[in-house]
């Protein structure tokens, strides 16, 4: 093998016709070639705590659990726990044989499921806990049918109903009872015996049928009929059956291989013999139900393996040991929502992520090592270095063969590498050595050498760069050996431990110490130049030092920046990402205007560039920027998760190709792994609406009905969740927050615990709220929990009554007419001054002029209600940005009135920030001010240029008019009200914003205006009433809205305030 792969090198380096073949390829099909290993996870006997062989595997359509059928019976995995349900018969009917062996897991349509197993059929039921239990049904057979004889061996769902089978019955249960049921011979003989059923499976919708020394039979109005040309499987069993998209049935056999029922009745063999002989050789195994996956290919599962094929019986993929399987053993499989494959094994189950968008090369492919070093495609092949060796990728389209990864033997820890000419040279710790496509020969021990390249000016020249000797030319000699020619030192006494050629004869590198970047220009016989580029901070500080410090560069900004390549040539990035260009004629850094401040600030660790697409990526903890680059701004073209990928796993190396969908990244793995990732199509793959589940209450360690939930005070002295999140993706990754509503007074940290506890509540209303997020930082809804401490007996109301009883009936009479008084004046006079002060605060909180910027067309008002509000509107400017605002908070008089006041004086302080930013500060000040139940609700809007910015905190639909499609859109943005859960996160939404667009705030005073017949206003006419008068000005359409209060009230005053702002984009 070894020589086979250095042939292949040899041939591929050495001759131009692999590399002209390769780079020529349909793109689509090297994307398929390329393809390593689909992530497998394998959860094994001992994690699963040892139950046997799993028969059967389904995830649940309600909570998104994973259930398996197994020898000890029915195990429930809910991404934290494995439980056991005991698969067991009605205690009124014991006697059964055959064990808790459960065999066959149904799901119906709405979610629930059935369990079949020896002598075994019943269904899962949640008890008063929520938790599942086996609720056994066989017992009501008929009593003519002997239900402890049943040896059932599998089932599926079909119309709605339940159908299973043993070797002599077929049965139906329709929910209720037994419906229908087919008897197809007699108990006596074995299971072999003519006439038994050997192969009952659901194909397409219809139900088929296999019987020893007949053939094949198919349900046609509830009567099994014999299908015509089937006497071959009279004594040839059928382990699959599935149904194309042609309408032909595929018949799969371990006996005689792979067959073809036609739609018009002909019975074909199959031509693959590939697929035959794996079929008998490694024993094709029974399904009941085999479904496709998203692309119409379906799995077959053996005792030697997986293959995925198409409606053609083409192979796919072979999946074995040799991917990750830790058994080829496999009884069944099961594909979910994400086309994840799981596959019950007789050591457990596995997990595999069947998405194209995500596949990787292992230490089962021969990869060692830290992929620290460079990833390149290199005459069409991606090659990649790691702390042990230089590999190459080489692809195979046999899908019975996997790719193969080849080392080149330099067997040492590798640095920089590159072509030269039909040589691979790359620079290690032992040296700098050449690879010629068959042995490598050492150019120079020396160690400090920090990398290589070819010259593209003059194709004989290796240019070195050395970590003491500056930058070194080399040339063979006539004996083919490397030397040095000449050597150079930009900065006299330092090295140059990087450089890039950026066009023939002109190089940019970088003189060790942080002693600068300089532009080197040489000439065809390695003549070079060296000019320093200068900082553009460097002059303003010189001038500001004493003569006898400006030698001193210590005091410099480091003049060593880094560079890369962008859409508009090479430019210089800050630590900032503040963006200079390149001058290459001034020999110097021009600032283009450009801050990527946004981007670093969410845990920038690195970054790279795709040729193709001319595009820049910037690689976050919270995902992945693509960016383009442009003479004096930029734009975010797409920001993407990071899926299925954990990025902690990454060890910074990686190479972007590829454009739109065939965008792919490769990226070195920290454990001897090489990632293949195309982002557009991984984006598109996960579907994930998964929320925590409670999987326990406790309360003085006893476990409790999930219906009872109100706790007497002795029995709450300590309360107890348990939780998990059913994501299946290096679940014990996945990580909570949680909160108790009535006792916490923020939320939890993120932790891997998936337990909280609580002591010695008081007697109290709670609500217990969790979040989860997994592996990848996603982050799900929250859910609630509502529970109520009842007082202690001496505490409770009938306490209280007697014990002021005899003081209360003296004073009765009198007290009671005297507090009446009192009450009534004290309150007149409250709500008199309080309602004069509210409504002089309200006003003097709104401002008096609109803004006056060019291009928009402002205005605002607010109808007040019987009793005052908190409704709020504001305008800021900042040069020719627009800033806007519309709120509503809870409560009405002087308290709102402090809400607002609080909300208009911290927008005032804060910086120009992005809205969602303004949002989070906003509500941290307010949580830390702490108003008690009093909350805020705000929608604020950045207006500049052509482009708007939305941010919301709990607040109606904003509606914006496009004049070009004329149409109104409704924009709903997520959030909580501020002042609810601190360092809480808020969306945020851009649209473009061009002339004639209309933008419409407000509160709900207005959609939910009711009138005297009981009918909300609702938010659909006031999108019509927008649509409608989206010609007209910002005034008139405030002024139509307004009069619609007044038309749909007759008159009448709202109940709640209505405020609305408007702005229309003038040019």
């Amino acid at each position: 093998m070894k020589i086979l792969s250095i042939l292949f090198l040899s041939f591929s380096l050495l001759t131009n016709v692999k590399s002209q073949l390769i780079s020529n390829k349909n793109y689509d099909q090297r994307l398929d070639d390329e393809k390593g290993n689909y992530p497998i996870q394998n959860y094994n006997q001992d994690f699963l705590d040892r139950p046997g062989f799993v028969w059967g595997v389904i995830k649940s359509k309600n909570d998104n659990l994973i259930y398996l059928a197994a020898n000890r019976g029915i195990l429930e995995y809910d991404g934290v726990n494995v439980r056991m349900v005991p698969v067991k018969e009605d205690t009124t009917y014991s006697g059964i044989g055959g064990g808790p062996v459960a065999r066959t897991l149904v799901q119906m349509d709405d979610g629930s499921i059935y369990a079949t197993g020896v002598n075994r059929f019943g269904r899962l039921v949640k008890n008063q806990y929520g938790l599942m239990e086996y609720e056994y049904l066989l017992h009501k057979l008929p009593d003519t049918i002997d239900y402890r004889r049943q040896y059932i061996w599998g089932a599926f769902e079909h119309d709605n109903k339940v159908i299973f089978y043993t070797p002599n019955y077929i049965f139906s249960w329709d929910g209720n009872e037994f419906d229908r049921i087919w008897k197809m011979s007699e108990y006596a003989g074995s299971r072999n015996s003519k006439g038994k059923i050997h192969g009952f499976a659901k194909a397409g919708n219809t139900p088929y049928m296999r019987r020893w020394g007949y053939g094949m039979y198919k349900l046609v109005n509830d009567k099994f009929n014999f299908i015509e040309g089937s006497e071959i499987f009279s004594n040839n069993r059928i382990e699959l059956f599935y149904k194309n998209k042609n309408n032909d049935l595929l018949l799969f056999s371990r006996s005689i291989g792979a067959y073809i029922l036609k739609d018009d009745g002909k019975l074909i063999k199959s031509n693959n013999e590939v697929l035959n002989e794996w079929l008998i050789n490694n024993l094709v195994y029974v399904h009941d139900d085999l479904q496709p996956f998203s692309d119409g290919t379906f799995p077959v599962h053996s005792r030697g393996g997986i293959l995925i094929l198409d409606d053609d019986l083409k192979i796919i993929n072979n999946i074995n040991e040799e991917d990750g399987l830790e058994t080829e053993t496999t009884n069944i499989t099961f594909i979910d929502e994400n086309d994840n494959l799981l596959i019950g094994t007789t050591n457990g189950f596995s997990k595999i992520s069947f998405n194209d968008a995500l596949t990787e090369y292992d230490f089962k492919y021969g990869v060692e090592g830290y992929v620290w070093s460079s990833i390149k495609r290199i005459n069409g092949n991606i090659y990649f270095a790691s702390t042990k060796d230089i590999f190459i990728l080489e692809s195979s389209s046999d899908p019975m063969k996997n790719n193969k990864v080849i080392d080149l033997d330099f067997n040492d820890q590798m640095g920089e590498y590159h072509k030269f000419d039909n040589s691979i040279i790359a620079a290690h710790n032992y040296g700098f050595s050449e690879f010629d496509g068959k042995n490598i020969k050492m150019i120079s021990n020396d160690y400090d050498i920090s990398m290589s390249a070819q010259s593209q000016l003059n194709k004989k020249f290796l240019l070195v760069g050395h970590n003491v000797d500056g930058l070194k030319i080399m040339q063979r000699d006539k004996n083919g050996k490397f030397q040095t020619i000449k050597t150079y030192q930009p900065e006299p006494g330092f090295s140059v431990p990087y450089f890039e050629e950026i066009s023939p004869g002109k190089l940019i590198l970088s003189a060790g110490g942080g002693r600068g970047t300089f532009f080197a220009d040489y000439d065809v016989r390695g003549n070079f130049e060296f000019t320093k580029i200068k900082h553009p901070l460097r002059d303003s500080i010189i001038s500001t030092l004493p003569d006898s410090l400006k030698n001193d560069f210590s005091l410099y900004p480091d003049s060593t920046f880094r560079w890369g390549k962008t859409k508009i040539g090479y430019v210089a990035f800050s630590d900032s990402l503040t963006v200079h260009k390149l001058d290459m004629e001034n020999n110097k850094l021009i600032y283009t205007g450009i801050n990527m401040q946004e981007i670093r600030q969410v845990g920038l660790f690195n970054r790279g560039y795709n040729e193709d697409s001319k595009t820049n990526w910037y690689f976050t903890r919270e995902g992945i920027f693509e960016v383009e680059i442009n003479d004096t701004s930029f734009s975010i073209i797409k920001k993407h998760k990071w899926g299925e990928i954990d990025y902690r796993e990454l060890t910074g190396q990686n190479y972007i190709e590829g454009i739109g969908e065939n965008t792919t990244i490769w990226f070195g793995g920290r454990d001897s792994k090489l990632i293949r990732w195309l982002p557009y199509k991984s984006s598109e793959f996960l579907k994930n609406n998964v929320k925590p589940l409670i999987r326990g209450f406790y309360s003085n360690n006893s476990i409790r009905s999930l219906d009872s939930l109100d706790i007497n005070y002795t029995d709450s002295r300590t309360i107890k969740f348990e939780y998990a999140y059913p994501i299946f993706n290096k679940e014990e990754n996945n990580e909570y927050r949680v909160f108790l509503n009535g006792f916490d007074t923020d939320t939890s940290d993120w932790t891997n615990n998936s337990f909280r506890e609580y002591t010695n509540l008081d007697e109290n209303e709670y609500e217990f709220l969790i979040q989860a997020r997994d592996t990848n930082g996603n982050e799900s809804d929250f859910i609630s929990f509502n529970f109520s401490i009842l007082p202690p007996w001496y505490r409770t109301i009938y306490a209280y009554i007697s014990y002021g009883f005899f003081l209360i009936f003296g004073f009765w009479s009198f007290g009671k007419y005297q507090a009446k008084k009192s009450l009534e004046k004290a309150d007149n006079e409250r709500r008199a001054g309080e309602l004069e002060e509210a409504k002089k605060i309200q006003q003097s909180m709104l401002p008096k002029v609109y803004p006056e910027i060019k291009s928009f067309d402002v205005s605002a008002g607010l109808v007040t209600s019987t009793e005052i509000g908190g409704d709020y509107y504001d305008f800021f400017e900042k040069g020719q940005t627009l800033y806007a605002v519309c709120g509503d908070a809870t409560g009405h008089g002087t308290a709102s009135g402090m809400m607002v006041s609080i909300i208009k004086s911290a927008l005032n302080g804060l910086p120009a920030l992005s809205t969602n930013k303004v949002l989070y500060e906003l509500n941290n000040i307010v949580k830390k001010i702490d108003l008690g139940t009093l909350k805020m609700s705000l929608n604020i809007c950045e207006a500049s240029k052509n482009k708007i910015t939305l941010s919301s905190a709990a607040m109606p639909p904003v509606y914006l008019y496009n004049s070009k499609s004329k149409k109104t859109e409704e924009i709903l943005i997520r959030g909580l009200p501020l002042g609810g859960l601190k360092n809480e996160t808020f969306d945020i939404q851009k649209r473009d914003f061009k002339k004639g667009d209309v933008l419409v705030m407000l509160s709900d005073g207005l959609p939910e205006a009711e009138n005297s017949k009981g009918v909300l206003y609702d938010y659909d006419r006031v999108l019509n009433l927008i649509t409608k008068f989206s010609k007209n000005s910002a005034k008139d359409i405030r002024n139509k809205l307004i009069s619609e209060v007044d038309r749909w009230l007759d008159g009448g005053i709202p109940d709640d305030d209505v405020t609305i702002v408007v702005i229309k984009k003038n040019s």
